[in-house]
């Protein structure tokens, strides 16, 4: 059973890797749409696989310019990384690149713009704004995208292992992912009495947590 003190050794345990971790994320809202377009790709891939095979596949896409590749030469390095679903995947990559390349007011052009598109000044409406146009991108992986390129320290990540341990903390009424924006709201509320308690930002509990099962605090 883990109760908080566990969860309080912990975060003490990698509170400086957290904050680097942090900042490294908060560092990315100067990148170009290119580097932030890896990060949404690497949350895509992230979904059922690995994360850390899921970030190697992404990386591997980048330097190999094949984030903007053809569906086959994506699904090829998809396949060298255990990618699950690795052609649905690909299809939901190449279908969120065509939507963030659509021309706009202020840029009439077709190139990639995930600033321009996104409303980043208000992290919530901007996660809408994900949920209900990239395919391949629920609640859970908008905030997790939003988080890694600086946007959604205020954002919880509802993992699977996360919502196990807020049920087993007693912050949530069961571990069950949740299905719409309501459940996902009370396990939003539940991280964030866990992080006024503990005195760790929202954004990065998901870190902490799992770092707990790995011993790694990755991203």
């Amino acid at each position: 059973m883990i109760d908080l003190s566990d969860v309080e050794s912990q975060y003490e345990e990698v509170k400086d890797t957290v904050a680097q971790r942090m900042d490294q994320f908060h560092s990315l809202r100067d990148s170009s749409n290119e580097r932030l377009f890896q990060e949404l790709v690497f949350v895509i891939l992230s979904s059922q696989t690995d994360a850390e095979q899921a970030w190697n596949a992404a990386a591997k896409l980048e330097e190999l310019n094949l984030l903007r590749g053809t569906e086959a030469e994506i699904v090829e390095i998809l396949e060298q990384y255990d990618i699950q679903y690795e052609r649905k995947k690909a299809g939901q990559i190449l279908k969120a690149r065509n939507e963030l390349s659509q021309p706009t007011l202020t840029n009439p052009t077709n190139e990639l713009t995930i600033k321009g598109r996104l409303p980043l000044e208000n992290p919530e409406k901007a996660r809408k704004w994900l949920v209900e146009n990239i395919p391949g991108i629920g609640l859970k992986g908008a905030s997790h995208f939003l988080r890694n390129i600086g946007y959604g320290e205020d954002l919880g990540i509802a993992s699977r292992h996360t919502l196990a341990v807020l049920d087993e903390l007693g912050f949530l009424e069961d571990a069950s992912p949740p299905s719409n924006i309501e459940e996902y709201g009370k396990m939003e509320e539940a991280m964030r009495e866990l992080g006024e308690e503990l005195g760790i930002p929202v954004g990065a509990i998901d870190l902490v947590l799992w770092s707990m099962k790995t011993g790694k605090v990755f991203r």
